[in-house]
Order: C-alpha cells, then structure tokens, then sequence
C-alpha cells in the first residue's frame, strides 16, 4: 500500500512509525532518523485498548488524579520547584530628578564654544562627536542628552544642568 510520509510528503512503500516532539507520526525511511521509532508490538496492543490508554501507552490523566501506578509516560520529569531567594531591600530610589537641563543651553554652548575660538569642526573633533549633532544642539533644534551634556560641560568649561528648585524661584 503506498501511503505519504507525514513530515516531508513524499510517497513511500515502507513507513516507520517514529514520535517526533512528543508527536507519533508515519514517516517515510529517511525521515525515520528525526525521531525516535515507536515500538510496534506495545503501539498495536495499545490503540484497540478500551482502557482509555492513549497510543504510546500512556494512562490517560484523569481529573484530579495523581500519577498512576504502571504509566509509562518516557517524557514525565519530576519538576523540582526552585526556591525563592529574596534579595536584599533595596534602596529607595528618588524619582525626581533634581537636576534639569538650562533652557538656554544653545546660546551657553555657541558663547562658550566662540570664547574658545573653535569652529564647528574643531569643537567636533574634540569632543568626538559629529559636526551635524553640534550645529543642531546649538541652534536649539535638538537637545543634547545627559552624556553629550557633561561632555560639553566638561570640555567648554560650563554649566548647563541647574537645580530645578532654584529655577522655580527665579521665575
């Protein structure tokens, strides 16, 4: 009886019955090699069986039983929970943040950045960051990030993070 292989669809003459991934399926001789063969004589008795056995010969699991004497199942592990370590309290982290950038960042940098009598390319080449990023941060169209700031604050010698406390009482 020609029949198909289950995995790969080719006709085949002779099929194997092999479980792949916890799956029993009929394969062709050189799809056999992906699974493992299921025993034919134990396979046979089982599928007739009025038991309620499932065909691999597993009992099958009934509502609120536990494991049954004589299951076969090969893939059953006893799963160990692992237990719970607490780790330590941490620290409460403030989620304010106190420190906030200067509105008037453009104008500090391209002041800072003149005194020094460098160009564009020059306070770039520095700083290592590209001539594009630092004509936008100083027209304002982009905001440095908190990296770039201290960089800037750094090498130009200026403060572009204020206290946020002390900005609301200027205002």
């Amino acid at each position: 009886m020609v029949s198909f292989c289950e995995l790969c669809g080719k006709h085949t003459e002779i099929s194997k019955k092999v479980i792949i991934e916890k799956s029993i399926m009929i394969v062709c001789l050189s799809c056999s090699k992906r699974g493992k063969p299921v025993e034919s004589n134990s396979v046979s008795k089982n599928l007739g069986s009025p038991k309620g056995t499932n065909p691999i010969g597993y009992l099958s699991p009934r509502p609120g039983a536990g494991p049954q004497q004589g299951s076969r199942n090969l893939y059953a592990r006893k799963i160990r929970a692992t237990p719970r370590i607490k780790p330590p309290p941490l620290k409460k982290i403030n989620m304010v943040d106190e420190m906030i950038l200067d509105h008037e960042f453009p104008s500090l940098i391209r002041n800072a950045r003149s005194k020094r009598g460098l160009t564009h390319e020059q306070l770039g080449q520095k700083i290592n960051e590209k001539v594009t990023l630092i004509r936008k941060i100083e027209t304002g169209s982009l905001r440095p990030d908190e990296i770039l700031a201290k960089k800037l604050e750094r090498f130009l010698g200026i403060t572009l993070f204020i206290n946020s406390n002390e900005e609301n009482t200027e205002e």
